[in-house]
């Protein structure tokens, strides 16, 4: 800490009310504090590019708000970052920063109320049409993609329902970010207890979606032709190598056809198809040639993917 930042605090921490001027970067800055009420001050700055002290008809910005109780300066701005007794202090501090920290204590305690258990929910039916009709095509539209992406992406054989919590701050006024400041631990149970009060419907709709996950995903792992378990199988064996082009080997058409393709495709999901436009340009008029202009392949039509003279893949025989 150098002697601007002990000058600072010193006089922050002191009851002289006249201006502070000091040095910061390639200018000289003078601070002026002005009374919000007993417990907050609000700090303002002028800059100077000529020399030290206030200057007539210069513009004061707002540098940042210090609490009298705990002798900190919070949503430090610029202009005064380097005054801060720890490089980065201001910003950890900054009203982002704290928006940050409001919505994890208030997820946390949110989810240790709820403890992944329905029964803790204050409520066993959901009543609103619009959340109704919500669920009623939660299975068609959204069930079979989220249980289909865990499969293929999560580290987990199996899917487990996991209660998260989706409050999100509204943004700060004046008097709530100076509630907050003031009391961050209470400011935070209460924002838990009005979003538990408020979103039982909103909680018990996602348990009721995590058991249509649930069902699709054990639908996927129970039936051994479902396409997803082939496209896993794909993905982690090309996953597992370097190559940025692979050589692949498809059957259509009671067609056999080799062809050189982008292995990064092969890394993520297909959804229903690889992209022909990933085939090296002379296999690809050869693949339309064969097949169609219009025509695609897909993960069950793969036979052998390899990489320097490397097996990465090889379909297995269908069970019957």
């Amino acid at each position: 800490m150098n002697e601007h930042n002990k000058a600072f605090l010193e006089w922050l921490s002191g009851t002289d009310g006249s201006a502070f001027p000091c040095k910061a970067d390639s200018y000289h800055i003078t601070l002026i504090r002005v009374q919000k009420n007993a417990d907050f001050d609000y700090l303002y700055c002028q800059r100077q590019y000529k020399g030290a002290g206030i200057e007539r008809g210069d513009n004061f910005e707002y540098a940042g708000i210090y609490c009298k109780h705990g002798g900190l300066v919070y949503d430090g701005q610029y202009v005064i970052r380097d005054l801060a007794p720890e490089p980065g202090e201001f910003e950890t501090r900054s009203a982002e920063a704290l928006t940050k920290i409001l919505k994890a204590d208030v997820c946390r305690t949110v989810e240790d109320v709820v403890g992944n258990d329905r029964n803790n929910l204050c409520i066993t039916e959901i009543s609103d049409a619009r959340r109704l009709e919500q669920l009623s095509s939660f299975p068609k539209y959204a069930a079979a993609g989220m249980a289909r992406n865990h499969y293929l992406y999560s580290e987990f054989e199996d899917y487990g329902f996991l209660y998260k919590c989706h409050y999100s701050p509204d943004t700060w006024t004046e008097d709530s970010l100076l509630a907050y400041i003031l009391d961050p631990a209470g400011y935070a149970a209460a924002e838990a207890a009005a979003y538990i009060d408020s979103h039982q419907e909103d909680m018990l709709a996602a348990f009721l979606e995590g058991d249509m996950i649930t069902a699709e995903y054990a639908a996927i792992r129970a039936n051994p032709l479902n396409p997803v378990l082939r496209v896993k199988r794909i993905m982690a064996a090309v996953s597992a190598s370097s190559a940025k082009t692979v050589t692949v080997t498809i059957c259509k058409d009671d067609m056999d056809f080799s062809f050189k393709a982008e292995a990064d495709q092969f890394r993520r999901d297909c959804s229903s198809h690889y992209s022909d436009w990933n085939i090296v340009a002379a296999d690809r008029r050869e693949f339309a040639r064969l097949f169609g202009r219009s025509a695609q392949y897909g993960p069950e039509d793969i036979l052998r993917i390899e990489y320097a003279r490397a097996v990465l893949y090889q379909a297995e025989e269908v069970p019957v």
